[in-house]
């Protein structure tokens, strides 16, 4: 598929013979002698809810919402036991529009959930999912999601190679919405929640995954809540001020940005940090004794982020100052869509932080 140049229609044709839905040519005299056998499975996808269906946010509206155009399918057929020959074109990715989507069958009335219809070849197969915003780029040369993830459908890059940066959306007048639509998922293991392989037989009959017929994707960014408040510490240290604080993820990228997350986090446990630092400045009298701030990040699976607050006194005889940086670690690396409600409580140049997870999706 070469995103971006083509019309829907003219994807679906190029996904062929993988992805089967409807003759591309008008001229079909020995492409049917030729063309391998195929398997009708359905497959049901779950998207991620509106934010107003889940557990409310106490604080002010952060503009959390669905603002995704485009969902990518990912097949990657893997090595069976029963001696299938491997298709030819061993992964593909199917993309549709979030109005075909919208168009599909829903599932037993529920409209995050759609069942998607897939002529497929014989075989043992990988199955993921994304939905994104199209015309987003996301890497130097322009490409958005859906270019990067065709490009996967075309190398032997592993899918946990797979990355997003934290810049994502940046500029754009829906940032946060756009951001936090971003979801991915894979067909789980009934049993493991891990993932899954599915194996398609000729004569296969009914959903894809007998047991757990669904591939739920979910929102990848997790949502840091920052809250923190400055009190003097008499008879010892004044007028207490947070003057700066910066989240780090553990790497220093080339620009000194916030770097990046992987679209499947969960697979690169304990993999090198690709999340930066972002800096947040307090520059008024009011937010440097007591404020709250949102920070959305794209988990990388790599090390436990860390927090340093940059903390001013005055002395107790009023004639210097002092400073000093504290610093608090996550106590894991960042889960998907896991908000994480960050409370610290600074008394002179001491500090302390409570971190509790408000929701996991």
């Amino acid at each position: 598929m070469i995103k971006g140049m083509l019309s829907a229609i003219s994807k679906l044709c190029l996904a062929l013979p993988l992805f089967a839905l409807a003759a591309c040519s008008g001229d079909d005299e020995g492409a049917s002698a030729s063309a391998p056998l195929t398997e009708t499975v359905q497959l049901y996808i779950a998207v991620p809810a509106a934010a107003g269906t889940r557990l409310g946010d106490p604080g002010q509206p952060t503009g959390e919402g669905t603002d995704w155009d485009e969902l990518a399918v990912m097949l990657e057929y893997v090595q069976n036991s029963d001696d299938i020959s491997m298709p030819a074109q061993r992964r593909m990715a199917k993309i549709i529009t979030k109005e075909e989507f919208d168009r599909l069958p829903a599932v037993s009335g529920n409209a995050n959930v759609r069942r998607l219809a897939l002529d497929v070849q014989p075989g043992d197969v990988h199955i993921y999912g994304v939905t994104y915003s199209s015309g987003i780029a996301v890497t130097d040369g322009g490409k958005d999601l859906g270019d990067v993830i065709d490009g996967w459908a075309n190398s032997t890059d592993a899918v946990a190679s797979l990355t997003i940066p934290n810049s994502y959306a940046q500029g754009d007048t829906n940032r946060v919405g756009k951001f936090l639509s971003v979801a991915t998922g894979y067909y789980a293991d009934a049993a493991t929640g891990g993932l899954g392989t599915y194996e398609i037989r000729q004569g296969t009959e009914g959903e894809v995954g007998q047991a757990t017929p669904t591939m739920t994707l979910r929102r990848l960014a997790a949502k840091i809540d920052i809250q923190w408040d400055a009190a003097d510490a008499y008879p010892k240290y004044t007028n207490v001020r947070v003057t700066d604080f910066a989240f780090s993820g553990g790497a220093t990228p080339d620009d000194g940005g916030a770097g990046s997350g992987r679209l499947f986090p969960s697979f690169s446990e304990n993999a090198a940090s690709l999340c930066g630092s972002s800096l947040f400045l307090n520059t008024t009298e009011i937010s440097q004794r007591n404020g709250r701030v949102y920070h959305y990040v794209f988990p990388d699976g790599g090390a436990a982020p860390k927090v340093r607050f940059d903390i001013e006194a005055t002395t107790a005889n009023g004639d210097s100052q002092t400073s000093r940086e504290y610093t608090f670690t996550f106590p894991a690396p960042l889960r998907q869509a896991t908000w994480y409600k960050v409370n610290t409580t600074i008394r002179g140049i001491s500090g302390v932080t409570d971190i509790q997870l408000q929701w996991n999706e």
